[in-house]
């Protein structure tokens, strides 16, 4: 029988994990001392009794599922609740979290230790057009119904995007779904993000987000790339309809389909594993300026997330 074993925890036999889970005897959040929690917890577990157990049982199994376990204290009790697309079943929930970490298992060790970073791991610092700073930062659990990784651009201090996606199989091919890629807080002044884009040489910063993550999944060996659009976003749930009502803004069709994404049947984009660049020449003479230190900005990017995938990316 596998255990589970951690810095932080004590060992924990896979047949014991659910009923101490249960009874709160191991808690891997705060929420598990609640004992309202723990009885909905239970409650749903003999709801989708075949799902859970073998969902617990393989949790237990799985190296990077257990440390991520005291990263996201909810792991187990996520497959219960709309998690990464709203017309999921339990059964795809609990899918798609086996698929992640089972990939993240097998990746790299420097790519395994970024996605299962607990805190916001830097993977890139670019200046911009007059020395503004921009900062992209890589961790899992941050917007955890969205996905288990979230890349978050910061712009002189301000968070003015975040993406969250996870990795799943599809017919024995590696893929990514993006669940989530939000602009800055209603707090944040619109003049932010066109000074942003301005400093980025053109870019938008969800644009910057989405070269970062075309890098990554090409050095995960993607095969694919979809993303929820917006009647598929997990807000859309009945779960969250009203009450995430007034936190989802974002046009999210519009915006995978200026990236030249398709729209499948089952509400979801499937997008490109790459933008490509227009070649300088190609470009009217009194823009190209514009454009070569545009793509200045892009390399410096991809130089940087080169050494992040290649080196040890736990460093600060």
């Amino acid at each position: 029988m596998s255990t589970i074993t951690d810095s932080s925890a004590p060992a924990i036999s896979t047949g014991s994990l659910f009923f101490q889970l249960a009874r709160g005897t191991f808690k891997p959040n705060k929420i598990w001392a609640c004992r309202r929690f723990r009885t909905k917890f239970l409650l749903r577990s003999l709801a989708w009794p075949i799902t859970t157990f073998s969902y617990m049982e393989q949790m237990s199994q799985l190296p990077a599922m257990r440390q991520a376990l005291h990263i996201q204290g909810l792991l187990p009790a996520k497959i219960h609740r709309p998690y990464l697309c709203a017309n999921f079943s339990v059964k795809q929930r609990a899918q798609a979290l086996l698929d992640h970490y089972g990939t993240v298992q097998q990746l790299p060790q420097p790519l395994r230790q970024l996605f299962l970073s607990p805190v916001n791991q830097p993977v890139a610092y670019l200046q911009g057009k007059n020395e503004e700073r921009f900062d992209i930062t890589c961790s899992t659990g941050r917007f955890d119904r969205e996905g288990e990784v979230s890349l978050v651009l910061t712009y002189n201090g301000t968070v003015i995007a975040s993406l969250s996606f996870s990795f799943l199989q599809q017919a024995g091919q590696l893929g990514l779904l993006i669940g989530g890629l939000q602009g800055p807080r209603k707090t944040v002044d619109a003049t932010v993000i066109r000074e942003a884009t301005k400093a980025g040489h053109g870019i938008f910063p969800k644009r910057l987000l989405m070269e970062t993550l075309f890098y990554l999944a090409a050095s995960c060996q993607v095969t694919w790339i979809q993303a929820v659009g917006d009647d598929t976003h997990v807000f859309r749930s009945l779960r969250y309809r009203h009450s995430k009502k007034e936190v989802f803004h974002a046009s999210y069709s519009e915006f995978w389909l200026s990236l030249n994404g398709q729209a499948l049947a089952n509400g979801l984009y499937q997008l490109p594993l790459a933008m490509p660049r227009k070649p300088l020449e190609e470009i009217a003479s009194k823009k190209r300026a514009e454009y070569r230190r545009r793509y200045e900005f892009m390399d410096a990017l991809q130089r940087q997330l080169s050494e992040v995938v290649t080196e040890n990316a736990g460093r600060a």
